[in-house]
């Protein structure tokens, strides 16, 4: 087909389609009727794509927001509108979202009864709470971040290190023994709300806590095993 287009013989040839086509029938032996069949396909396609060029193209993504008026299947968008914000601003406020307002980091927070919320993932420094004396009227420190070296009180090492935690200043009403959380979870901090049961049965329920927490059974249980049987 190429040949004969390119061919040097034909070059004074007027390129008429007609006359082209008959030139190649009588050249190259192909069916008339065969070839007009042709002809007549690449002219429809032609004018297919002449139509299609002035097309515009109408996407059904939800991004558009048409696609339940296409598909009955296919829920509404629900617009998302965002939290009201709070009255006081608290480090672990994301209410502005996804702005990312930046709050500063205040040296201590008061005690929020029942309402703390961690503004960033604290050590976990154990898993029972502390059971101490506190005296009536005193102010105490309450270290949240699980970094201190007197835990539970803050050492104000949470100035240092990575962490927007800050302890939680508070005092009682009545002298006594307090249980103050170690787990660094408790929403009622800096007293136990027996958050630290949930993160033993989150630990265990996971691949490394399950294997971690049965091995220091079984060692503990194998040293007892082998001292009661020692002289037998």
């Amino acid at each position: 087909f190429f040949f004969f287009f390119f061919s040097s013989r034909r070059r004074h040839t007027r390129f008429l389609p007609v006359s082209w086509a008959r030139r190649c029938v009588q050249e190259t032996g192909i069916n008339a009727e065969y070839m007009g069949k042709i002809l007549l396909s690449l002219i429809k396609m032609a004018q297919i794509l002449k139509k299609a060029a002035k097309y515009k193209r109408i996407s059904s993504i939800l991004c558009e927001g048409e696609a339940h008026l296409k598909d009955p299947y296919t829920a509404p968008p629900v617009i998302l509108k965002p939290p009201p914000p709070r009255k006081d601003q608290k480090p672990d406020d994301i209410t502005d979202f996804p702005l990312q307002k930046n709050i500063l980091i205040p040296e201590s927070r008061p005690y929020e009864e029942g309402k703390y919320r961690p503004a960033s993932i604290p050590l976990n420094a154990g898993y029972y709470p502390y059971n101490v004396y506190l005296q009536k009227g005193k102010v105490y420190s309450w270290c949240s971040c699980g970094l201190s070296q007197n835990n539970p009180w803050c050492d104000t090492i949470c100035n240092i290190a990575t962490t927007r935690n800050r302890p939680v200043t508070f005092n009682v009403s009545e002298s006594g023994y307090y249980k103050l959380c170690n787990c660094k979870f408790s929403a009622n901090a800096p007293f136990c709300s027996g958050t630290h049961r949930l993160v033993v049965k989150y630990f265990h329920s996971t691949h490394r806590g399950f294997y971690e927490i049965q091995g220091l059974v079984l060692f503990y249980v194998g040293w007892v095993y082998l001292f009661w049987n020692f002289y037998t």
